[in-house]
This record gives C-alpha cells, structure tokens and sequence, in this order.
C-alpha cells in the first residue's frame, strides 16, 4: 500500500535582514494586473510539469481564487523574475509570492508558490526570490517565515533547508 505524500510545515527565523543576490540577466518586476495572470500560469506549468502530486491543471479562475480574491493579496507581494538576454524578448521564468495566513495583525508570512522553470533552477534565483521575499518580510517588521512543501519534492526541501529553513514542532500553535 503506499502512502500519500507529506505536507511538510518549515519555517525560518530571520537575525538580520537577507541581501538578496541577483542572477545575471534577471530583472524582477511585481505582478502589474490581468495579462500577468497567462505568464504566472505557465511558469506555474513548467515548473510543476514533472510533479507527481499537488499539482493540476490551473486556469484563470484558479488563479482568482488563490490569490486575488484573498484577503492578503497585494500586487506588490508577487515578484516575477524575467530573463532579459541581448537580443532576445524578455521572458518571465520564475516567481513567489508573500501570503498571508492568520488574522491581522498575528497574520503569519508565507512563502506561497515559488516556482522558477527548470532551465533556469541551479542558478540561484530560486534562493534570489525567497530572499527578496524575506526581506519584504524583515522590512514590515517580520522575524520568521513559514512555508509549506510536498515530502517528494525534495529539490524545493534542499534549497529551503540550505536557507536555513527547519521543520516546525508539529506541537507548536505557531504553524502556517
């Protein structure tokens, strides 16, 4: 029989603020409305294309239910990376966004929905996105981060453990 794959809870404490350190031909942009809505859902797609759960297919509407009709959303809490290489059109090829979970002003910060395509992982803009992120945080005043991933996704749990992100104490109240 097997077993349905774990959500894991990690979570992070920030001592200092995160300098962010920028990929070569990377130029990171806020989502600026509707026509961002196909971009983010593709780079979602190639992303995850290889996951074997979690995942479905996404389309607008999904895209209106997991973030702009939150409560927390704020145009200005999702970062798009675009590769800008001489001579070729600018393409968005990795993204993040800051969550929200809880009720203000207790509301928790999350890590919501990195995904950056498979070409362009192992160059650190996986790491460049949490880190503009935790700085968005440490900037509001925020300490600590949490996040949530799958127990099979294990290239997403390395790069968060390699930041310093460890498992939350499952008897803790304090979990996203």
């Amino acid at each position: 029989m097997l077993s349905m794959p774990t959500i894991l809870q990690l979570t992070r404490k920030l001592t200092e603020r995160p300098e962010p350190t920028k990929p070569d031909e990377i130029v990171l942009r806020h989502y600026s409305g509707p026509r961002d809505i196909e971009t983010w859902l593709e780079v979602r797609r190639r992303a995850f294309a290889r996951q074997k759960v979690g995942i479905g297919n996404w389309t607008a509407a999904d895209f209106e239910r997991e973030f702009l009709s939150k409560p927390w959303w704020r145009p200005e809490a999702m970062w798009l990376a675009e590769s800008r290489r001489l001579m070729l059109p600018s393409v968005v090829v990795g993204t993040v966004t800051l969550a929200r979970r809880g009720d203000c002003p207790d509301a928790k910060p999350v890590v919501h929905w990195l995904a950056v395509v498979p070409s362009f992982r192992r160059r650190g803009l996986g790491r460049f996105l949490v880190s503009t992120l935790e700085a968005a945080v440490w900037d509001a005043g925020g300490r600590q981060v949490w996040l949530e991933t799958h127990s099979l996704w294990t290239e997403a749990q390395r790069l968060y453990e390699s930041m310093g992100y460890e498992p939350v104490d499952p008897s803790s109240p304090s979990g996203p």
